[in-house]
């Protein structure tokens, strides 16, 4: 902090440890909101059943203070390992095909400028299709390790070329035991085909409540209806959240039947007319996020 010199007249020391008295209890308290600001902690939720906890985070630098937990982003796990090897993280972010083998690829995370992409591989036993793999994100949940060829390859039954993959040898990696991708609503309602009987997971901002298992939420311009059938946690209004779940057709009788909905008479014929010609997106899981 400097202290412009005061004209017309000497500073004594007295005055000096006068004017630090009063100065240094206002840097502390900056400094304090400054770190309670900057250093966020991140909230995790409970998981929906048979899937694993979401965290969620903040934007944070790539240090955190002693004792605080680092986000765990596709940036941090690739700088700091260290702090999150053999945990469970679900990530967020853009994709780098690797072309070589459709059991792996990079991830990256665009709210990072410098961010470094991050080898994920998929153990779910399930093949993972990423339509339009430069436009869309995805979001994986695993745990972080190294990665050793040999021991992937034994582990999981994979076949990985060692002159392919020679670079990522003892760097960290994810491996994936849910995928799912992560398009915006504008995706889903201008490509639905893409999606349907597909998990996805649609980040958002909660715009109205319809019913205790029913509400909107969107992203930009677009809005999409979630039926939340086992009324999980529904955010105060103007909430980000991330939704996760499939998507499908809105038909209110088959709906209905499957969910066993109890709406009034006057409910089911407003969302008819509303959505009888969209498409819904049945949760399983709500999480917070922050932008």
């Amino acid at each position: 902090m400097i202290i412009n010199e005061i004209k017309g007249g000497v500073r004594t020391s007295a005055l000096a440890l006068g004017l630090l008295a009063l100065l240094l209890p206002a840097c502390q308290q900056e400094n304090q909101a400054f770190d309670e600001t900057e250093y966020q902690t991140p909230t995790t939720t409970a998981p929906a059943p048979g899937r694993e906890p979401v965290t969620m985070t903040p934007d944070q630098p790539m240090t955190a203070m002693p004792g605080q937990q680092m986000a765990a982003t596709t940036e941090n796990i690739s700088a700091n390992p260290e702090n999150f090897m053999g945990q469970m993280v679900t990530v967020r972010g853009d994709v780098q095909e690797i072309e070589t083998s459709s059991d792996t690829f990079l991830m990256d995370d665009d709210r990072f400028l410098s961010g470094e992409g991050i080898l994920v591989i998929n153990s779910s036993g399930e093949v993972f299709a990423i339509p339009n793999a430069d436009e869309m994100q995805v979001q994986v949940t695993g745990e972080v390790r190294q990665f050793n060829l040999v021991d992937i390859n034994t582990a999981y039954g994979l076949d990985l070329d060692p002159l392919l993959y020679a670079e990522y040898e003892n760097q960290p990696a994810i491996v994936a035991e849910s995928l799912a991708l992560a398009p915006t609503p504008e995706q889903v309602s201008e490509n639905p085909d893409l999606f349907y009987n597909r998990p996805i997971a649609i980040e958002g901002r909660f715009n109205e409540k319809l019913a205790s298992n029913a509400f909107t939420f969107n992203n930009e311009n677009e809005e999409i209806l979630v039926l939340n059938a086992d009324e999980l946690e529904i955010l105060p209004e103007n909430e980000y959240l991330v939704v996760t779940g499939e998507v499908r057709p809105f038909d209110l009788a088959t709906l209905q039947s499957e969910y066993n909905l109890n709406w009034d008479a006057a409910l089911q014929q407003q969302m008819q007319d509303l959505y009888s010609n969209r498409l819904v997106l049945v949760a399983d899981g709500i999480y917070p996020t922050l932008y």
